[in-house]
């Protein structure tokens, strides 16, 4: 399976929205939730050009604004279990 990459704004809009806690959550997931090195990669990254409409996830091509900690949370766990059926459809 090749990883979800998820970058997160920490621009300054984003950041005053608190997109760290967005981090902070998906780090968390990643324990909770047991995902594996292959299947999620968190980082942050500078500004999207999104500003009015931060904080943004990107959730490899797929852009996702207004976000928070739990619609960002529900969101990696729905890319995770759909890319995990497509594996197990494949076997």
């Amino acid at each position: 399976m090749q990883a979800i990459n998820v970058k997160i704004c920490t621009g300054r809009s984003c950041s005053e929205r608190q997109s760290q806690y967005i981090k902070t959550r998906l780090d968390a997931d990643i324990e909770f939730y047991t995902y594996r090195e292959d299947e999620v990669f968190i980082e942050t990254c500078m500004c999207q050009g999104r500003c009015k409409e931060g904080p943004t996830v990107i959730f490899g091509a797929d852009v996702q604004i207004w976000q928070n900690p739990v619609k960002a949370s529900e969101l990696l766990r729905k890319k995770i279990t759909e890319a995990r059926k497509r594996i197990n459809n494949k076997k």
